[in-house]
């Protein structure tokens, strides 16, 4: 009887600490879902990125040299050199470095797949800006050249002012996306070290500010334009600090986009 009270099976007791084992660990489709937004789109980001990083720089290139073009074009109508044709050219070289900023974002969203994970409205929003800046650029370019057809009448540009000063003013809720999606990929998991990023990352968070105030006041003296209230001068005013903010856009964008792409590659 001992014997066999001896043999008799004891409860087994690993079953319990395998199951408890099973509980805690997280799987691994759960440790992604808890994963901030904004670092699930820094794994995911990459679609052929020297191709389109390739896009970003050539048309942040060609959109700075059209908005140089138009500082230029504007400083020699302001000192009197042939004011009326200046002023159609002026607005048609600005039109045309809209539509290289335009592109620039369409290749940088594209490039880091950024609408792909934002929420809806931000989607609406961030491609709102940019159909903004196409369809103002194209405005500009057009009555640019009807001024031409029109010569003397200053009202097509005080028109294509004020659309290219709405385009910059939609187009500061596009920088300022970039601007929280860039500091993230650079800044996070450095807290404690306080970093002090590149010229191009601190820079471009004031490029959101400049493009809403240098849009409201473009706005403002295209109205003042239509009034004709020296339509001529502030048509050139509101043409060359335009045109020196897109520039400004345009290279700081394409720094900090290069930025960006170290630290998402550092990080996959």
């Amino acid at each position: 009887m001992v014997t066999l009270e001896s043999n008799r099976a004891q409860p087994s007791t690993t079953a319990p600490y395998e199951r408890q084992t099973q509980t805690v660990q997280p799987s691994a489709e759960a440790a992604v879902a808890e994963q901030p937004q904004a670092e699930q789109q820094a794994s995911l980001a990459l679609h052929d990125p020297f191709w389109f990083m390739s896009l970003v720089v050539a048309g942040a290139t060609i959109g700075s040299m059209w908005g140089l073009s138009t500082l230029i074009v504007s400083i020699l109508g302001l000192s009197g050199v042939l004011p009326m044709y200046m002023l159609p050219v002026a607005a048609i070289a600005l039109g045309l470095a809209f539509l290289m900023l335009g592109a620039v974002g369409t290749a940088w969203a594209r490039m880091f797949g950024f609408t792909e994970h934002e929420s809806s409205r931000d989607r609406t929003v961030f491609l709102g800006g940019l159909a903004a800046v196409l369809i103002a650029g194209l405005f500009a370019v057009v009555l640019g050249i009807l001024n031409f057809v029109f010569l003397g009448d200053a009202r097509f540009v005080a028109v294509a002012v004020i659309a290219l000063g709405l385009g910059l003013l939609w187009h500061s809720w596009v920088m300022r996306r970039v601007s929280y999606f860039t500091h993230y990929v650079t800044y996070h998991g450095t807290e404690s070290r306080l970093p002090s990023g590149p010229f191009a990352i601190n820079s471009l968070s004031l490029a959101p500010v400049r493009d809403f105030l240098v849009g409201v006041g473009g706005v403002i003296l295209g109205i003042l334009a239509m009034m004709h209230i020296a339509p001529v001068t502030l048509g050139f005013i509101a043409l060359l600090t335009m045109g020196g903010a897109l520039t400004a856009t345009a290279s700081t964008m394409c720094g900090a986009t290069l930025t960006t792409l170290k630290g998402v590659c550092s990080k996959s």
